[in-house]
């Protein structure tokens, strides 16, 4: 069976369940995979708002519900927030734009309403807020795969997190944590499943062990090298020649992607002064 065959992670990885764990919401979370193509067709008002009010079901620190969504439909808007995400092609093509806020602007005006002063300008608070976010977007992405349509999660809307707040009007006290561009996807875009990081390596049984890990490691490498799924992206680092030949698999891309900021922010002036912009839009990181 060919990878796009492939139905979903227990299938790829050989590893058994009986029929009565394999119900629909498995099956949809574990075949998902990102889409980065779609159609013109847009997303009805009915489904948008079962992927809405899936997303706002999501579990939420002591029910502060600390977060916003952006809904952007808007051609225009959508273009300029790709220009500021990278020039991400499929953040124009895709009918609907989701950007999860952490929010803390909302508590602020509740306290003060209350007649009190906000006091909880802490770490924590910005934790709790962004992972309210991310958990209301991951509610969105099942919601939006259960109904059908494609969906890739954008972490580079906080490549210019300043700018991206203004073109959303977003108050101090709020940041755009993720996106997530939804609609039906474009024929020709999925690859299959990709692999993961074997059980072995991310689950661990009551207490952390590294036992695993190089044997984990090894047999990751040589699936994604396999799959040649780095063919073409290779991390280069300067000073150093390009590394060639089979070997180059998770391990040395991940590593080379770790050892500045610009491999995973994309650019040199991206995402590194991150802490201070934050400060700048009301959080605080002490």
């Amino acid at each position: 069976m060919g990878r796009n065959m492939i139905r979903n992670r227990f299938e790829l990885e050989g590893s058994v369940t009986d029929e009565t764990h394999l119900n629909g919401t498995i099956q949809v979370l574990t075949s998902h995979e990102s889409v980065r193509g779609f159609t013109p067709e847009e997303v009805p008002p009915a489904a948008l708002e079962a992927i809405l009010t899936s997303a706002r079901s999501a579990p939420t620190s002591s029910n502060l519900q600390a977060y916003s969504i952006i809904v952007v439909r808007d051609a225009d808007r959508k273009s300029r927030i790709s220009a500021l995400s990278g020039h991400q092609g499929f953040i124009q093509e895709a009918p609907v734009m989701l950007v999860f806020c952490a929010d803390i602007h909302r508590l602020k005006y509740v306290t003060q309403r209350q007649g009190y002063d906000f006091k909880a300008d802490t770490l924590e608070m910005f934790l709790l807020s962004s992972v309210d976010a991310a958990l209301a977007m991951q509610n969105a992405l099942v919601a939006a795969e259960a109904l059908g349509y494609g969906a890739v999660p954008v972490g580079s809307v906080r490549n210019h997190p300043e700018e991206l707040a203004l073109e959303l009007g977003l108050p101090e006290g709020m940041f755009a944590v993720v996106g997530l561009a939804v609609g039906r996807e474009r024929e020709g875009v999925r690859r299959g499943v990709k692999p993961r990081l074997p059980r072995s390596v991310t689950v661990h049984e009551e207490r952390y062990s590294a036992a695993a890990l190089d044997k984990g490691l090894n047999a990751y490498d040589e699936q994604m090298i396999s799959r040649r799924s780095y063919d073409g992206r290779r991390v280069s680092i300067a000073g150093e020649p390009e590394k060639e030949g089979s070997d180059y698999g998770w391990c040395e891309h991940t590593a080379r992607r770790c050892t500045r900021p610009e491999t995973i922010a994309a650019s040199s002036s991206l995402r590194e002064n991150l802490r201070e912009v934050l400060m700048r839009r009301g959080f605080s990181l002490c």
